[in-house]
């Protein structure tokens, strides 16, 4: 089941951010981190990896990295809860330094319908 109830095709339209091919290199060196080294990440790390694989699945319309994100998410889980704050926060911060872009795609209206549907 897809993450959101959305038609696939509107999937690109849905985040205000599409992922940079810096932010693309940065997720395989976080990924590589966690599961070829073995890593213990800290939260803000694990919270970008999150974004960037949300971000990406959105963007591509890859319904595979659910799974990474999931298991992602566990791992998070040991800090606690991320406020929406701090997720607002990690995005400013990937932005700033080139991760995330402006999505040219962007439509508010498919997340507005979406967040009716939440309701």
């Amino acid at each position: 089941m897809p993450p959101y109830c959305i038609q696939l095709d509107d999937y690109p339209k849905l985040l205000k951010y599409r992922v940079t091919n810096h932010g693309l290199c940065y997720m395989e060196e976080i990924i590589s981190q966690i599961y070829l080294e073995g890593k213990e990440l800290s939260m803000y790390k694990l919270v970008q990896l999150g974004i960037l694989l949300r971000v990406n699945m959105c963007q591509t319309m890859k319904m595979d990295n659910e799974t990474l994100f999931q298991d992602v998410s566990k791992k998070a889980i040991k800090y606690g809860g991320v406020e929406p704050e701090y997720v607002s926060y990690c995005i400013k911060n990937m932005a700033l330094r080139g991760l995330l872009d402006s999505n040219p795609n962007y439509d508010n209206q498919v997340a507005s319908d979406l967040h009716k549907l939440e309701e």
